[in-house]
């Protein structure tokens, strides 16, 4: 399993800033740079400070568009052609390094920004008794806690869904929000909640269901195709064990 980077290029829609005023700024900033956490920015598509009037800072309303993409430069998830994805600087709303990384830009500036870096502690692979292949891309460590997942329990999921041929469907990350279900309560496909079972809170898998498991012979059109096998990227983000709901 290689280690994970996520690249993000950030457009900054027109309607995105609430702010009384901004100053500028006495030297251009550098097109490139890197913080002494590993937060690395670059500017992709600059806006001449003549034409920039106000520069995003914390408490500033933002609409932002952004293409998510592992180290490979595979697509994980995306918002352009669809609505913008809006928050508030400065209110822990997005991920630390987004939130950083979004300051100070100009509307309808484009930065590549490499966000995190994701050390992965590879696990085991089996195949279930119903065909299901499961790979622990990201295992706990056996001296770490282990909440692990149980019928009833509330999970908050980030996953990628493809087909064989490497088509992208679906992705949490494209809507910047983990999908929310409970365990064996019918809200997820057999092959889902058979996958997630024992999963630890923290844990990352590879799956590949089968069509029985998945969307059957008639698929879910026009995405998945009848008789479709699925092959899932999935983090346990977060669980609320049955008991405390």
């Amino acid at each position: 399993m290689k280690n994970t980077v996520f690249w993000v290029i950030f457009g900054v829609f027109s309607a995105g800033f609430r702010a009384e005023d901004a100053e500028a700024e006495a030297e251009d900033p550098p097109l490139k740079w890197r913080d002494a956490d590993g937060l690395e920015i670059e500017i992709i598509k600059k806006i001449p400070e003549e034409n920039c009037g106000i520069k995003s800072q914390g408490g500033d309303l933002v609409d932002q568009f952004y293409k998510l993409s592992d180290e490979d430069g595979t697509e994980v998830g995306s918002n352009f052609g669809k609505k913008p994805y809006t928050f508030t600087l400065g209110r822990n709303q997005v991920i630390a390094g987004m939130d950083r990384a979004m300051r100070g830009m100009c509307v309808g500036e484009m930065r590549r920004v490499l966000v995190g870096l994701f050390r992965a502690n590879p696990g085991d692979f089996w195949t279930t008794e119903h065909g299901i292949q499961i790979e622990q891309t990201h295992k706990i460590a056996a001296d770490m806690p282990c909440r692990k997942a149980e019928r009833g329990d509330k999970i908050w999921q980030q996953y990628v869904l493809r087909l064989e041929d490497n088509t992208l469907v679906d992705s949490s990350y494209s809507r910047n929000a983990p999908f929310v279900f409970r365990l064996y309560n019918r809200e997820v496909i057999d092959g889902m909640d058979i996958a997630m079972d024992g999963m630890c809170e923290g844990e990352r898998r590879r799956v590949v269901i089968p069509s029985e498991y998945g969307y059957g012979a008639q698929g879910s059109p026009p995405e998945i195709p009848g008789g479709a096998r699925l092959f899932f990227e999935i983090v346990l983000e977060k669980l609320v064990k049955r008991d405390e709901l």
